[in-house]
């Protein structure tokens, strides 16, 4: 049997293509899986965002499959479907499958999907389920035993019972010479990834983790990991990201894997990671033991400052212990992106505006700022649709970067107008004197980074000299929500609760 495995091209951010492609790893562990029973090619779109249409061609006449893989997440989904009517027109003959989260969260609405060409949906965690739905094909079996599967019967999709979490000590190193493609980087330097843990027991309303996996915590043991990772290195990767879904949640074992990663065999390779303020407030050591480890950047969950949202979103109270972590970091010389989430029912202007001056005054490295997005099958996302807040349901838009809801106080259209205008895009003086990026980047920044964002600024002033500052957000979101239409599509902004947003 010959296998393909697409990872979806979609980028949650529009910014993200320009300084990182990133691998999908949850395809080469599924590669893993079964390289003793086919023939298995990933090939990651990320690498090919210029042409996808192209690509699919490339892969599908290359590997000529007998089954097609497609993992998506959930603002992937309608990219997803053109993957699958592509496919079935190259290769008329191959099954063809998805799975990924929105699979998993999501698989009833998919399988009442008319436009859903899919033969089969893989749900959960994906590893042994498709392994034995393999072995079903491969042998000619049914695979009504298969936990974790749904499958097309007599025109309608049957829902096997779904399978437990895994044991992750009985799952294989993943193969990443499967890749089709590659080119993996960030800013510049061979990337990969790598996992040490599942899972996460927090209690966030917002995050699809719990609902994925369930509430539990999963690890592999530092043997398994560093054999990981001087398998990336031995690629070529310099930069290894831990995908892990929180990797704090054990402060200890974190600590321990600091310390595995100062093996001498590694070499000068750098690591990265996301971590929460919970899991390093008041732990000087183990940040310490991260710089030593040679960790240069956390993506860190800090959410909100407002007591109110981080409430709403259970995350506790953690805006004081915010401020310790990032001064922390910054001591240490490790640069932070800071995840920001906005617009939940009780947010007004000026909470949103907040915001953006504490990212200013702390001078943060980078951030992700996204709008509340309601994700199918988080307790948060039944809660706002219970209130009334979902104002688009257009799963294109689901990445975190659109308002797709309303607040008390603002329309889906007034949060994207306040993110466009106000957010901290630009570099200030502040950020030039204390960020952690310039200590270590400081030539990329100055002759790469803020060329193209010059630039950038440039073109939104003239189309707000020459037009209006109407008409520069509505090209500037027309030109971000088509960012990820790669089969000739073209979306125009639209907001079903539009209110004029008054600037001041």
């Amino acid at each position: 049997m010959k296998i393909l495995l697409f990872a979806c091209p979609d980028a949650t951010h529009p910014l993200f293509p320009r300084f990182s492609r990133s691998p999908n790893l949850g395809l080469c562990m599924l590669a893993a899986m079964v390289k003793d029973l086919a023939e298995v090619r990933v090939a990651d779109l990320v690498l090919r965002r210029e042409d996808v249409p192209a690509a699919v061609r490339e892969a599908v006449e290359a590997v000529k499959p007998d089954l097609v893989g497609i993992s998506a997440m959930t603002f992937q989904y309608h990219t997803a479907k053109k993957i699958a009517a592509l496919v079935r027109k190259l290769a008329p003959g191959a099954r063809i499958a998805l799975g990924g989260y929105h699979a998993s969260l999501d698989y009833k609405t998919i399988a009442a999907d008319p436009e859903a060409d899919f033969d089969f949906i893989i749900r959960g965690e994906g590893e042994a389920t498709f392994r034995e739905f393999v072995e079903c094909l491969s042998s000619g079996r049914p695979a009504d035993s298969v936990r974790g599967l749904s499958y097309r019967k007599d025109g309608a999709f049957v829902h096997n019972e779904p399978r437990p979490v895994l044991d992750m000590e009985k799952l294989p190193l993943p193969e990443r010479k499967a890749r089709l493609w590659g080119g993996y980087r960030v800013l510049g330097m061979p990337f990969d990834c790598v996992e040490t843990s599942r899972g996460c027991t927090m209690p966030c309303t917002f995050c699809s983790i719990t609902r994925h996996y369930g509430r539990n915590y999963r690890v592999y043991s530092f043997d398994r990991v560093l054999e990981d990772v001087k398998s990336a290195v031995a690629l070529g990767a310099r930069q290894i990201f831990f995908v892990d879904d929180n990797i704090t949640l054990d402060p200890a074992r974190f600590e321990e894997l600091c310390e595995t990663l100062t093996d001498p065999g590694l070499g000068e390779i750098t690591f990265s990671t996301q971590a929460s303020i919970l899991g390093l407030y008041g732990r000087p050591e183990l940040i310490e033991k991260m710089a030593r480890a040679r960790f240069n950047l956390v993506f860190l969950g800090i959410e909100n400052i407002s007591s109110r949202s981080l409430a709403y979103f259970k995350k506790g109270d953690i805006a004081k212990k915010t401020l310790w972590v990032l001064d922390a970091f910054r001591e240490n010389r490790i640069m932070v992106m800071g995840g920001f989430i906005l617009g939940s029912p009780h947010d007004t202007r000026e909470d949103v505006l907040s915001q953006f001056e504490f990212m200013r005054e702390r001078a943060i490295d980078s951030y992700l700022i996204q709008i509340l997005t309601p994700y199918p099958g988080t307790p948060l996302s039944e809660e706002l649709d219970k209130g009334g807040y979902i104002v688009n349901r257009d799963l294109r838009r689901y990445n975190g970067f659109y308002a797709n809801v309303h607040t008390e106080t603002l329309s889906s259209r007034e949060l994207d107008f306040l993110r466009w205008k106000y957010a901290p895009y630009y570099r200030d003086l502040r950020w030039w004197a204390l960020s952690t990026a310039m200590r270590w980047y400081p030539w990329s920044l100055i002759f790469k980074e803020q060329v193209a964002r010059f630039w950038e600024l440039l073109r939104e002033e003239t189309r707000i000299l020459l037009r209006g500052e109407e008409y520069a957000f509505l090209r500037y979101c027309e030109e971000q929500v088509n960012s990820n239409c790669f089969f000739g599509e073209k979306v125009v902004p639209a907001w079903p609760d539009e209110r004029k947003a008054v600037p001041r």
